[in-house]
């Protein structure tokens, strides 16, 4: 029996986590980008945007996306928010370079002998818009055949493994498990806000 995505993603449970598996398992990071913007959408965060932008976006993400055409190089729309964000988190977080500047720019100047005892400002780290990912989402929706093809082989009654063609991981997606998604990718996306993938691959 087909599967539906968007009625998977809205259900959770033991059958997400095991669709989700299986796009890591055979690659299909389209699938996983488009669960993750709904995830992001319930609840948008600077660190979460940053995550999503840099595995599933960027130009060398480990897990890009099929669909560049709203992405960088072709459009840096999203680059230039994500870099906003990026640069509030490294300032909130300490960095030490975005901090100093940050602190000349509300008035503390290098030469004052008192610097060390001026308390540092906490900056707010600014709230992305929930549908920053959303025209991105919708044209990787639309016709895409990875989507079309995962909805009409995947039967929820077999594994995420048996799911896979032959029933056998590829050498090629080991790899990419073995290397990327469980070193890499997993921890960094979980570490951002998107825990439902600790059990995922």
């Amino acid at each position: 029996m087909p599967i539906c995505t968007k009625t998977c993603f809205q259900q959770g449970g033991r059958e997400l986590i095991e669709l989700l598996t299986h796009c890591v398992l055979s690659f299909n990071t389209d699938v996983l980008f488009l669960y993750l913007t709904r995830e992001y959408q319930f609840r948008p965060q600077a660190v979460s945007a940053v995550a999503l932008y840099d595995v599933f976006c960027a130009p060398q993400a480990p897990a890009r996306i099929s669909d560049t055409s709203l992405i960088p190089p072709g459009d840096l729309r999203l680059d230039q928010t994500i870099a906003e964000l990026r640069r509030a988190l490294q300032i909130a977080t300490g960095d030490h370079n975005a901090s100093d500047q940050a602190t000349t720019e509300h008035g503390v100047d290098d030469a004052c002998p008192d610097r060390d005892h001026v308390m540092p400002l906490a900056p707010a780290i600014p709230l992305p818009p929930h549908f920053l990912f959303d025209p991105i989402a919708a044209r990787l929706s639309a016709e895409n055949p990875k989507l079309s093809a995962l909805e009409s082989y995947y039967d929820p009654k077999l594994t995420p493994h048996e799911n896979l063609p032959g029933g056998k991981l590829s050498v090629g997606g080991r790899a990419f498990v073995d290397h990327v998604w469980t070193p890499r990718i997993r921890p960094y996306l979980v570490a951002s806000g998107f825990w439902r993938l600790a059990t995922v691959g």
